[in-house]
Parts: structure tokens; sequence; C-alpha cells
């Protein structure tokens, strides 16, 4: 029997061993890392250490990386501080994912979205010109966006975005959860997420950077831990973990020949196939297409059955009849009548992988033809 074929890294990446190890060590060490005694000052080293490495990948200050609960909850910190901060008219992708659109309508007073172009960038056009004619009677100015779609993988304008809001005086928030350690990228905006298992690190377990002078507000109240910054005791296994994780990610652009093989494989099998995002820069390990004719529900199922792991878009919806969200906020819905399916590709995954996995779809699509006709 052949093993399992994982293609679901964008939903979770498995944890590497590496980081297996390093968890196991740190609950070996028994101390409360907000202690003062030696026991204490142990786990507040492996705190540290985590902080240094994930500051070193983002190329930003590890000093000012506040460790949470995971990317729902560095999303959701970073719209609250910028609401409790005096912003109170949001603009928001309409790639972001839900952690920071739920939370903009939670939090804040006005939001608007900010239209997707039908290649699956965020539309700066629209964005430069709401800003000015920004009333200044509307606050500061926030906004989030996404560094890449975590459906199409796109890869979205992040500098460009952040000249435009500062320039404006305004506060920006970047969701980087899909794009550390898959592809090079560093900026400056005033808040950041990030989340370790989108890179073989822990569930459970993520950071956000605050920009010095940015304004930040804890909705976590309790204790003084992270210098007073997110109260709860700190997951000391889950950061040292992420540390790992942070320090082993590299981009993935030995994954972009396995992920370029399937699409040209597949577009021979299928010569309706539509790949979203194509024209762009993308995620060098996701591939999201459609079969106009074939139910993506049917299709994941049935590579399921043939021991494949794929999904039909964020994990957060699998399992509801929603429409994709990118989809949706692009105007391709009729390109999709069926839905579509997502390949997130990872560490680990093989050019054989690929070809089992190839071999399995035309299986599928004979058959769906063979009882079709």
């Amino acid at each position: 029997m052949t093993d399992p074929i994982y293609f679901d890294h964008n939903a979770t990446s498995p944890a590497r061993p590496e980081v297996i190890q390093a968890v196991a060590h740190a609950m070996t060490v028994i101390g409360n890392s907000s202690a003062q005694h030696g026991h204490g000052r142990a786990a507040r080293n492996l705190v540290s250490q985590a902080r240094e490495e994930i500051g070193l990948k983002l190329g930003l200050c590890a000093q000012d990386i506040i460790f949470t609960g995971g990317g729902t909850e560095s999303d959701n910190t970073a719209v609250f501080s910028a609401v409790s901060g005096g912003c109170q008219r949001l603009l928001i992708s309409s790639l972001d994912h839900p952690a920071t659109s739920t939370a903009a309508e939670r939090f804040g007073r006005f939001v608007e979205f900010i239209p997707a172009l039908s290649n699956g960038l965020t539309d700066m056009d629209w964005l430069k010109n709401r800003l000015e004619v920004w009333n200044e009677a509307d606050g500061r100015p926030f906004v989030s966006i996404p560094a890449v779609n975590s459906e199409t993988g796109v890869v979205q304008p992040v500098k460009e975005a952040i000249e435009l809001v500062h320039d404006a005086g305004g506060l920006i928030h970047v969701d980087a959860v899909q794009a550390l350690g898959k592809i090079d990228f560093m900026c400056l905006p005033d808040y950041l997420a990030v989340s370790a298992h989108k890179i073989g690190g822990p569930m459970g377990i993520g950071a956000l950077y605050v920009a010095a002078d940015a304004p930040y507000a804890s909705h976590l109240t309790g204790g003084g831990q992270e210098r007073r910054r997110r109260a709860g005791t700190i997951n000391v296994a889950g950061i040292s973990g992420f540390g790992t994780a942070a320090r082993l990610a590299e981009n993935l652009n030995n994954i972009k020949e396995i992920r370029d093989f399937i699409e040209l494989e597949v577009k021979r099998l299928e010569p309706n196939l539509i790949i979203f995002g194509e024209d762009c820069e993308r995620l060098p390990n996701t591939s999201f297409f459609a079969v106009p004719d074939a139910s993506s529900m049917t299709l994941m199922m049935a590579l399921d059955i043939e021991g494949i792991s794929v999904s039909r878009g964020m994990a957060c919806s699998s399992g509801k009849t929603d429409a994709s969200k990118a989809l949706t906020a692009m105007g391709r819905l009729d390109d999709a009548p069926q839905g579509a399916i997502r390949l997130s590709l990872g560490y680990g995954n093989t050019m054989e992988e690929a070809e089992r996995f190839l071999n399995a779809w035309a299986k599928i699509r004979r058959k769906e033809m063979k009882v079709a006709s």
C-alpha cells in the first residue's frame, strides 16, 4: 500500500521532526517563563531565542513581536488596536482572511472593502483614489491587506499599499500568515500577523509584530505576560517550536517545479481548465483551479479515496457550502460554477507524488466520463 499524499499545506503544514524535538525538549523545561528563579529564566531563554529567530526571518525588530494564540488572534488584535487608537473607518481588502474582515465589522464603526481585480490582486487604484478623498472627519485611515491570498496564492502589492497608507498618515496591517517561510518577504507595516502551523510549526501559536509607534490594545486581560501586552501563561513549548520552524523555513522555489508540472499535465487532460491568478506572481506551492463541468466536491472526495488530500479553498470554509471568498471578490464565480480545487504543496512533497496525483486524476475523470455517457 502506497503512502498517502498531502497537498494541503496552506491549511496546515505537517510538523517538522526538528520542531517536534524542540517542543519535546521545551516540555522538559519546568519553569514558568514569568518566574524570576533559575527555572523561570531557563524557560524565558527559550522564548527569547524563538522571538529572535522569528524577528530575523521577518527582518523586523524581535522586541516588537508579541506571541499570540495563532493568526486569528493576531489579526483580531491588530484591528482592535487600531480601533482603540482612534481608527473608526476601516478599509479591508476583499481578499483578506475572515479573521481580519469579521474583526473589522465587529470592532470598527465603518468598514469598506477594497475591491479585487479579476486576476486576484487587490485594486491599488481604488485604494489610492479612496485615500486621496479621505475626509479628516473620518479620522485616521486603517487598511488591511494580505501578503498573499490563501486560496489563489496570488502575491499582493503590499509595498505599494504600505506607501499609499503611510503617505496618507494611516495605519496598515498585513496578514503574512501564508507568506512566512514560503517567499522572500520583507516589509514595514504597522501590524503584521504570522502563524506557526503554516510552516511546519505547532498549531495554536502565532505572533503579531507591532511597530513601535503604532497604537496597541490587548483584548485579553489578566496577568502581565509578554511585557504586559498579552495576558495569559506563555506557551513556551509552542513558541520554541515556532522559532525552530521559522529558522528552518525556506522559500519554496524548489516546489514550484512540481506545481508547474502538475498544472501543465492537468491542462493536457482538461482543455477547459482555468487556473486562477495564473498570470500573476503566486506562491510557488499553490494552484487553485476549476474544471467548469466537474464538481470540486466530488473531485476532492474521489482524490481522498485515492489517498490524496487536497482542498476546495480556505480550511476555515471547508465543510461549508459558501462560495469561494477569493473567486467572489474577483468576480470569477461563473468560471467555477461547481467550485475549485486548491493544491498547496510543501516540504517533503516529491515529483513522484505529483505523478501519482496525475494518474489518480486521470482515473477519476475517466470514470466520471464513463458514468456520464
